[in-house]
């Protein structure tokens, strides 16, 4: 098997510290076909002594590494996900800055089966060099369903990136950069998929663009069914060619035949050689430190006071825009000007002022079915919306108690 033996290009990855674990064994497979390639892992997290980065079979970078505007704004805009996938052009950069020729990005839950050399070589040559999500049309009878699924994800997976040092690739990157500080998100009546929807404009844009049609390339649920894979003494196959890295994207390791959490409930569990390469990789999983890193906190999932952040208060932050500049720091719970207390005090102005606060006032919003039920949540029915919060709304909408505390929760002190 050839190898890449050049230290002219690298790889890289981002992930939180519940993810480290999908790193590691990304990392060793990685190694394990390109051992002269550098392989680099962003910690989009902080360490809080839960392992020793000195120890680990990679080269550790933090965000701040990476040059990121704003990193503690972004690290409260998004959660997990969002931010791993934001920083991805930050790191295609960061790679190109450091001198390397060609720099390819893998998601984390992603395995090397085989030899990545045409990625390099493809990285070297292209501005951009992008896998797409399906090479031929689907078969079976969701073949409708999964088309539609891909549409509205992207025609092209954000798992796999690579990209060369041109200045076309530079001017691309940058953009992608100034997409991802507010647009990486999920939102389908905006036509967004966190980053993916974005490289479907990169045909149209660059010149340069390679297009990798290669069935061993991105493996993953969405593309099994027309994938043909074999395990071998002399490797893995897929329709009879070398397999070179798999997808395991929303691969539950407690649940190991099943395709994917992404998958429709309809799809049908794996079997055969998918099965037992799925349980491989759940056993490599566990040999990594799945168990111990599942219990990791994650940095910036609370306030410095303690107090969880629930999505919705990083949805308000995230569309108030530049008006955040009063705030300060988010995280940063104390001070009378925090975004923490914005969100305690009433969402409406005037004599009224101490009904609903600021953050349930905006799952009000977001909800047609819960304004229905509560037509006049805000004044009179503020008594009924309150229950209603209380045994139903915290928990669905991950919402902490802090929240709820009449003193200057739900029902909000004055100003």
């Amino acid at each position: 098997m050839s190898v890449v033996t050049s230290s002219d290009v690298a790889a890289g990855t981002i992930v939180a510290k519940n993810f480290l674990p999908a790193a590691r064994v990304l990392a060793r497979s990685f190694r394990e076909h390109h051992p002269d390639v550098p392989f680099f892992v962003v910690l989009a997290d902080e360490v809080q002594s839960c392992f020793e980065p000195d120890r680990e079979p990679v080269t550790l970078l933090s965000l701040d590494a990476l040059g990121l505007p704003d990193r503690r704004r972004l690290c409260f805009r998004y959660t997990r996900h969002p931010i791993t996938a934001s920083a991805k052009p930050w790191l295609l950069t960061h790679l190109l800055d450091l001198g390397f020729s060609g720099a390819l990005y893998l998601d984390a839950d992603m395995l090397v089966t085989g030899d990545l050399t045409p990625l390099f070589d493809a990285a070297r040559r292209h501005s951009l060099v992008l896998t797409p999500h399906l090479l031929r049309p689907p078969r079976g009878p969701d073949r409708v369903a999964r088309e539609l699924a891909v549409l509205r994800a992207g025609a092209f997976n954000g798992g796999c990136l690579g990209t060369s040092g041109s200045s076309e690739a530079r001017r691309f990157l940058s953009w992608m950069q100034q997409r991802m500080l507010f647009h990486c998100r999920r939102s389908l009546a905006e036509g967004l998929h966190h980053d993916q929807r974005w490289l479907d404009l990169a045909p149209a844009m660059l010149d340069d663009v390679c297009i990798v049609r290669d069935p061993g390339c991105n493996v993953a649920y969405w593309n099994l069914a027309e994938r043909a894979i074999e395990l071998g003494p002399s490797g893995m196959t897929v329709e009879g060619a070398p397999c070179r890295f798999v997808h395991f994207s929303g691969f539950d390791p407690a649940r190991p035949h099943a395709l994917s959490r992404h998958a429709p409930p309809t799809a049908e569990p794996a079997t055969g050689p998918v099965a037992a390469l799925f349980e491989r990789y759940a056993r490599r999983l566990e040999s990594a430190g799945l168990a111990e890193a599942e219990r990791w906190p994650y940095a910036y999932g609370a306030f410095d006071n303690g107090v969880p952040i629930p999505d919705v208060a990083r949805e308000i932050y995230l569309e108030l825009g530049t008006d955040v500049d009063r705030f300060g720091d988010p995280f940063q719970a104390a001070a009378p000007t925090s975004f923490f207390r914005w969100l305690l005090q009433p969402a409406d102005a005037g004599p009224r002022a101490g009904g609903i606060n600021r953050l349930w006032d905006a799952v009000y919003r977001r909800r047609p079915d819960v304004q229905r039920a509560f037509p006049d949540a805000r004044r009179r029915g503020r008594r009924a919306f309150l229950q209603w919060a209380r045994r139903t709304g915290a928990a669905e909408h991950g919402i902490p108690g802090a929240f709820l505390d009449t003193s200057g929760g739900l029902i909000a002190a004055a100003r």
